[in-house]
């Protein structure tokens, strides 16, 4: 009995896939605006965003980072500073441009 229990246990965790198990720290953008966005993390450009859709950037690195949205005309929409735990992902929603 506790091998059927062990056993469904198992395939729940596979089935979840990484998510439990990731140990990555990710940015996760969700642009909310009616404009496409470009992300920069730290100075550098990782990800464009178009409007109405999210998009994930894997292993931005734990610590503390400097993450901005630009929208077309090359200004700043969102800039958040934040410190990241290892594993800790960081969701930056974006409303307006």
């Amino acid at each position: 009995m506790k091998w059927g229990l062990l056993a469904a246990v198992m395939v729940l965790l596979v089935g979840c896939g990484s998510d439990i198990l990731d140990d990555k720290s990710d940015l996760i953008v969700v642009n909310e605006s009616p404009c496409d966005v470009t992300v920069f993390v730290d100075g550098q450009e990782v990800l464009s965003v178009e409007a109405g859709s999210d998009r994930a950037f894997s292993d931005i690195g734990y610590g503390r980072h400097v993450i901005e949205a630009v929208n077309y005309r090359g200004e700043v929409v969102v800039r958040r500073v934040v410190d990241l735990a290892p594993a800790e992902d960081f969701y930056l929603v974006v409303n307006n441009c």
